[in-house]
């Protein structure tokens, strides 16, 4: 298959399409699309992963385009497949799952992708596989915060709740119907969480504009945690870094002890 000129629709299949050799292939990516840093400057920008500019996308005449479930949205997809554009579309909601989304991307790049995508995929297998092999760390039940006002969290059926089990998370609205849950930091509390994930992204939680707030909220006697969102809900190469996290994640919470 001859080299592929292709578009990203969502920053962390972004990132990883780079690692797997595809840099020079990418031939626009959205605003949002910032890693590598420092490596995309200049690069073609085509809107968000929301409302993504369709007309300046095929004009960029593109063989293939790559596409999240959840990050983009299906009317943007349609237009682009109406408009015979060959769109890869993923979903990974697991660990488990993002080595084969990365060998689908290779395989779709083509142009020797396929054995740097490989590759990839097999550290993350072997990087899984050994957190799971080492002693587990003491269960803790915890809520995972992705905005405020209201407060929303996160249900099992997510990518970050997998991640979060790998360091022996309970997620205290695992059970919930919806994705994304409504809901309050009183609920949390009644539910016995514990420890409190605020992320950098979506919503940008930050330590020093945020503690004294968590603190009247959630308690100061409870574990609160500024994190990187990246980490921990960015799947693709990202998902190395998720799981480094998760291993320091173990060890703090048994230093806290």
């Amino acid at each position: 298959m001859p080299p592929r000129r292709v578009v990203s629709l969502c920053p962390s299949i972004t990132e990883t399409l780079v690692a797997i050799g595809g840099f020079r292939r990418l031939a626009a990516a959205t605003r949002y699309c910032v890693r590598p840093k420092g490596m995309l400057w200049g690069l073609p920008r085509i809107g968000g992963t929301k409302d993504p500019d369709v007309a300046r996308i095929l004009a960029l005449k593109p063989d293939l385009v790559f596409a999240n479930q959840e990050e983009n949205r299906i009317e943007d997809v349609l237009a682009l497949q109406e408009a015979g554009i060959e769109v890869d579309v993923t979903f990974p909601r697991t660990v488990s799952e993002v080595p084969g989304a990365i060998r689908q991307w290779g395989r779709r790049m083509g142009d020797g992708s396929e054995d740097e995508a490989e590759a990839l995929a097999r550290r993350i297998e072997e990087e899984e596989k050994a957190l799971q092999a080492e002693p587990p760390g003491a269960p803790f039940l915890y809520a995972y915060w992705i905005w405020k006002d209201p407060w929303m969290t996160i249900s099992d059926d997510t990518y970050v709740a997998d991640l979060l089990g790998l360091a022996g998370g309970v997620n205290v609205f695992g059970r919930e119907a919806e994705r994304y849950p409504t809901t309050t930091a009183e609920d949390s509390l009644e539910r016995g969480a514990d420890v409190h994930f605020f992320p950098s992204e979506p919503y940008p939680f930050r330590r020093e504009k945020h503690e004294p707030m968590t603190a009247d909220l959630f308690g100061k006697e409870r574990v609160r945690l500024f994190v990187d969102g990246d980490d921990y809900c960015w799947h693709g190469v990202r998902t190395l870094d998720g799981l480094k996290s998760m291993r320091a994640l173990k060890m703090r919470l048994e230093a806290e002890k």
